[in-house]
């Protein structure tokens, strides 16, 4: 079932715009355009543009104050915690080791709580980002789709603090994202992981989504492993995943 097809106007125009920001095309920073424009821009009404940015606003992923307009914000900047944390982020020097040992402690909790707090548009957004990545696309963009994808799981967690510890993750992970670990059998399985946490997700099973999402780290664990086997960067020196 094509689940768009449920959604409002606003919920729809929600929609696009976070996918937008999750993807990096909106980025942090960057103003968005009046009401008036966007609705001419969009070809839908002034309403449901306010609508649709009172979506946004909720979900911490924009600033809307009179006399500066309408600002993109990190995921999870707004929940007040945001400088602490990315500076104790950015102080560490970690191995790769030690960010998938995190994240599969952290991520597949998160799936669990997503299936439990996500909403009809939310679902929406990540079966749009797991079609996507199903498609053939660049290295590039599929890196982009992957770190969207697993962003908004922790986003629809509805925790701002959750989605702020996954953004830092994800901000340690990036570069390996474009690397040498990006061949296209694991982009073609990670596809099929991701379909497979979204259905659970949608279905409302969190046990499943947990135990998908889990399958899921150690997987690329094991893919990156016996990618350093046959020459990773030396222990010590800096790197993502």
């Amino acid at each position: 079932m094509n689940r768009g097809e449920t959604l409002s106007v606003p919920d729809r125009l929600s929609v696009d715009l976070e996918r937008l920001i999750l993807e990096g095309d909106l980025t942090p920073g960057e103003k968005l355009p009046a009401e008036r424009d966007l609705a001419q821009l969009l070809g839908v009404s002034r309403v449901s543009i306010r609508e649709a940015l009172r979506e946004l606003e909720n979900r911490g992923l924009i600033d809307r104050k009179p006399g500066r307009g309408t600002i993109i914000l990190a995921p999870g900047e707004s929940s007040g915690a945001a400088d602490e944390v990315i500076e104790a982020f950015s102080a560490l020097r970690t191995e790769l080791s030690d960010i998938m040992e995190l994240r599969a402690i952290v991520e597949p909790p998160i799936a669990r709580i997503t299936a439990a707090r996500a909403q009809p548009r939310d679902l929406t957004q990540l079966e749009e980002l797991v079609k996507a990545m199903e498609l053939d696309v660049t290295k590039d963009r599929y890196a982009e789709l992957d770190r969207a994808f697993h962003q908004a799981i922790a986003q629809y967690t509805h925790n701002p603090l959750l989605s702020l510890i996954n953004e830092q993750i994800a901000n340690q992970i990036a570069p390996s994202r474009a690397s040498r670990y990006q061949t296209k059998a694991r982009r073609q399985a990670s596809s099929v992981a991701h379909r497979r946490i979204y259905e659970a997700i949608a279905s409302r099973d969190g046990d499943l989504a947990e135990t998908e999402a889990r399958a899921h780290v150690h997987d690329i664990s094991r893919e990156i492993a016996r990618a350093s086997e046959d020459g990773a960067p030396q222990k010590g020196q800096r790197r993502g995943q």
